[in-house]
C-alpha cells in the first residue's frame, strides 16, 4: 500500500498563497507606520502642554493655565477656512503659533472689536517673541468692515464654514469672541471666554513659547 502524497509546500499554489500573505502583512505594517507618523506628534504635543500646565508628579508645581486646555486638540485644518476665496491652510502660517479669535458677522459689536483689541494688546506684549505668533479672525458670514481691519492689518481675516466650525470646537453655537491658541502643527489646544483679559492669554502664550522649540 502506497503512502498518500503529502503536499510540498513548494508547489506553485502553496508560494502564491504564502506570497499573497507576506504582501497583505506589508501592508498592514505600512498603514500602521503611517499611522504612527500622523498620530505621535500630535499626542506628544498635547501630552507636553497637559504635563507643563498641571503637572504630574515630577513637574514643578505652580504651572496653571488662565485659558482652557482642550484635550484632545482640535484640528485648525478641518474647519473649512477660506480667505478672499481662496482655501486656506495652515500652512500658510508658516509654522507659527497662532492667536485666532471667532468673531461675530461684521465684528460690529463692542464685545466682539474688545476681543481683537484683547488679542492685539497680547501680540505686542510678547516683545522680541511677537514674530513667532499671528493673529487670525475668523467669521462665519461678513467680515468687518475696512476700517476696522486697517487697525489691524497684520491680522489674517477668514471665512469658515459654520457646520465644520461647530464639530471641529464640539459646540452646539457659534462662539461668538472667544479666542483660541493654535500650535505650530495645527492643534487648537486652549480657549479663552469672550471678555477674558488679555493679559490671561500673554500669560499662557509666554509659557508656551518658553517650552517650545517650534514655532
Amino acid at each position: 500500500m502506497q503512502d498518500a502524497a503529502i503536499p510540498s509546500s513548494d508547489q506553485p499554489g502553496s508560494y502564491k498563497q504564502k506570497s499573497g500573505h507576506a504582501a497583505s502583512n506589508h501592508r498592514s505594517e505600512g498603514r500602521w507606520q503611517l499611522y504612527l507618523v500622523i498620530l505621535i506628534p500630535s499626542l506628544a504635543m498635547g501630552l507636553a502642554w497637559y504635563l507643563y500646565f498641571f503637572g504630574v508628579g515630577f513637574v514643578p508645581d505652580g504651572r496653571t493655565n488662565k485659558g482652557e486646555l482642550l484635550l484632545p486638540p482640535a484640528s485648525f485644518q478641518s474647519m473649512n477656512l477660506s480667505q478672499n476665496g481662496q482655501t486656506f491652510d495652515i500652512e500658510q502660517i508658516d509654522g507659527k503659533w497662532g492667536i485666532v479669535v471667532i468673531g461675530e458677522s461684521g465684528c460690529t459689536s463692542d464685545i466682539c472689536q474688545e476681543s481683537l483689541y484683547q488679542t492685539r494688546q497680547a501680540h505686542v506684549a510678547l516683545g522680541r517673541e511677537t514674530d513667532r505668533v499671528v493673529r487670525l479672525f475668523i467669521s462665519g458670514s461678513g467680515l468687518p468692515a475696512s476700517s476696522l481691519q486697517e487697525e489691524h492689518p497684520e491680522v489674517f481675516w477668514l471665512k469658515a464654514d459654520k457646520a465644520s466650525v461647530l464639530e471641529t470646537l464640539k459646540k452646539t453655537e457659534w462662539p461668538a469672541n472667544r479666542y483660541y491658541i493654535v500650535d505650530p502643527l495645527g492643534n487648537i489646544m486652549m480657549q479663552y471666554e469672550a471678555g477674558q483679559y488679555g493679559r490671561d492669554l500673554i500669560k499662557d502664550l509666554q509659557k508656551l513659547l518658553k517650552a517650545s522649540s517650534i514655532g
